[in-house]
């Protein structure tokens, strides 16, 4: 079993997961569309909204075989699945015929899928797995930001400190940095601020609506 990319139409990656959770059980395909908690402000007042973390990605967890290699390219809005480069190039060089169609004339198997097509790094998709809750969406984390120092007391950054590249006070936002296929990602993710009163005693920042 590995982690995929699959490249859809941007704005369409929920049809195509739900496309595949009608076609598959979650152990032969298990689809993610990771997503975030987001604070937007319209008329003065914050509010929460959910967009897609990566839009136009979404990941599947499965045994790549043919048979599930051309049932995905039947998908409505899907364009495509990342490919391993390098593996191509050395196919090419070796077997020119086996770029075109990596299985035998019978449709059993040339050479292993898994290596025909681009697993997400085990790191990559662990860091993003941590972030998610249940649903696959980034919560808020509360934060605390003194004398420059950002510390989280709860929420998916806890512990994760590192990621944080900069705090927007004034967006209630944390931008964050994640490994993306190799490279460096920053997105931006929701927190709720933690600022201390006159008493020295902890409040949140105004609810968001």
């Amino acid at each position: 079993m590995g982690w995929y990319a699959l490249f859809v139409e941007t704005g369409s990656e929920d049809i195509v997961q739900k496309c595949l959770k009608l076609q598959y059980c979650p152990k032969e395909v298990y689809s993610c569309v990771p997503k975030r908690l987001l604070p937007e402000k319209r008329g003065g007042k914050f509010y929460s909204v959910v967009k897609t973390l990566f839009p136009g990605y979404l990941f599947i967890n499965t045994r790549m075989t043919p048979s599930i290699y051309y049932e995905l390219k039947k998908l409505p809005k899907y364009y495509r699945l990342l490919r391993n480069s390098a593996f191509m190039l050395d196919k090419i060089n070796r077997k020119p015929q086996s770029l075109l169609d990596p299985t035998k004339e019978d449709g059993s198997e040339l050479y292993n899928y898994d290596d025909f097509f681009n697993q997400i790094e085990e790191a990559e998709i662990r860091q993003i797995l941590q972030l998610i809750n249940d649903k696959n969406i980034i919560e808020y984390s509360n934060v605390i930001v003194e004398n420059s120092k950002v510390c989280v007391q709860s929420g998916p950054l806890y512990g994760l400190e590192g990621m944080i590249k900069k705090i927007d006070k004034r967006k209630r936002r944390a931008q964050i940095a994640v490994s993306f296929f190799g490279g460096e990602k920053l997105i931006d993710v929701g927190i709720e601020l933690i600022v201390p009163d006159s008493q020295g005693m902890m409040q949140f920042y105004e609810k968001m609506g």
